[in-house]
């Protein structure tokens, strides 16, 4: 059977949510090596700069990554508001309220 349109809705967010705690962890990985590479002072300047370069973009890409999860849990919320269907709404809800924390604790 053909996922929903909230079943879509409900699994993009949470999608995006697990995303996000993928590149919080690729940060910080980062962030370790390129201490540990600093450390190191028979490092490449090259592959120094390129570290920094893939640590500056993780953090460049993380807030647009929570505008996204701000707008799919935006999306999701007015779907909720019309929304007829026989599914329940428990999970729906609950997810958004996770989105909505996630953003909040991020600005």
């Amino acid at each position: 059977m053909a996922p929903t349109q909230l079943e879509i809705k409900v699994k993009s967010l949470e999608r995006l949510m697990k995303e996000e705690t993928y590149y919080i962890q690729e940060k910080v990985d980062q962030e370790e090596l390129l201490f540990k590479l600093e450390a190191d002072k028979d490092v490449d300047p090259y592959e120094l700069k390129k570290q920094k370069e893939i640590l500056e973009d993780t953090e460049r890409l993380l807030p647009t990554l929570y505008t996204k999860i701000e707008q799919f849990k935006e999306n999701l919320e007015e779907y909720l508001k019309s929304y007829e269907g026989e599914e329940s709404t428990d999970l729906a809800k609950e997810v958004a309220a996770k989105a909505d924390k996630l953003v909040a604790s991020k600005i």
